[in-house]
């Protein structure tokens, strides 16, 4: 089968290559599934990058999600073969993976696959965020990265609780495509800090997917008590926050990473936290549409599609 790997960590363009590898063999419990579909997300280059908190062990299959069927099942699984799952699991980016059946999550055939590949990162991270912040109605929620798909599906959800959030990018076309999108959008230059504390008298949070010194601004946009979680690290950057800053305006600073806190719910709520990121997928089909969709094949030319600045929209890998 077609598999997409590394053999050393490095920038995707430059290390990964199509090999040929045997397909996967179901276990006891085990489903083997077609995929067809998967993101390009950023917790995918950086684990080709080895950057990720997981850390890969060369030659390594990218990709950590997508969706496809079920082509065979090993012994004691009751999926039906033909049955449609999203999945959540390491190499994702090759023609077959091998999952346990408790990981697999059946999905409606009304649900395309540009949206059912996304389910199991970036609507299940919205919706932990905004839990685990707690913003009271009538405040306002900064995120970094606001043109992003985790942005884009926190908005919506914001929203129904009374919260106004504000999406920094760095660029006036991606600000123009949100608003485009009913959502409200500032250019991070200039002197933005200013802008970001009149029109909102300071954020009660900010969710932040860059670091370095867009993150330590968003923390000084916040009011005292404020918090900062720190979601990506798209810059690469340390965040330069004064200990002053954190003493004397009592700010928050923390780090959400989406395994660790999967790991920390019960079945029943993992459960339940799927099937309301499903109906939020269902809701917003035309909004997971993808920008630019590539063969499995073209891994590589995906990776820099993903990677350029001022992207908006997923990339998707099909086939």
């Amino acid at each position: 089968m077609r598999a997409i790997r590394f053999h050393r960590h490095g920038e995707p363009g430059e290390v990964l290559v199509l090999d040929d590898i045997p397909a996967p063999v179901p276990g006891p419990g085990e489903l083997l599934v077609r995929v067809s579909a998967r993101p390009v997300n950023p917790s995918d280059l950086l684990y080709v990058q080895g950057r990720y908190g997981r850390v890969a062990k060369p030659p390594a299959t990218a990709g950590f999600e997508g969706v496809g069927r079920v082509e065979d099942r090993g012994e004691g699984c009751t999926f039906p073969v033909g049955a449609r799952v999203a999945v959540a699991a390491s190499g994702t980016w090759q023609e077959y993976v091998s999952i346990a059946e408790s990981e697999a999550i059946p999905v409606p055939d009304h649900l395309p696959d540009h949206a059912a590949c996304q389910l199991t990162i970036n609507p299940i991270a919205a919706r932990l965020l905004l839990h685990e912040l707690r913003i009271p109605g009538g405040q306002w929620l900064l995120l970094s990265a606001g043109a992003s798909a985790v942005a884009r599906m926190i908005a919506p959800l914001a929203r129904r609780q009374g919260i106004s959030c504000l999406h920094l990018v760095r660029r006036p076309e991606q600000a123009r495509w949100l608003t485009g999108r009913g959502m409200e959008a500032l250019v991070t230059e200039g002197d933005w800090r200013r802008r970001v504390q009149e029109l909102t008298g300071g954020a009660a949070a900010a969710v932040d997917s860059v670091g370095g010194t867009v993150a330590r601004d968003m923390a000084l946009c916040l009011r005292p008590g404020g918090r900062l979680v720190c979601f990506g690290l798209l810059s690469a950057e340390p965040i330069p926050l004064a200990a002053g800053d954190l003493i004397f305006r009592e700010l928050n600073v923390c780090g959400f990473w989406l395994p660790q806190r999967l790991s920390l719910l019960t079945a029943e709520q993992s459960a339940r936290l799927f099937e309301d990121a499903m109906e939020d997928l269902a809701g917003a089909v035309e909004e997971t549409a993808p920008r630019h969709t590539y063969d499995l094949g073209e891994a590589a030319a995906a990776s820099a599609a993903a990677l350029h600045d001022g992207h908006l929209g997923k990339v998707l890998l099909t086939g």
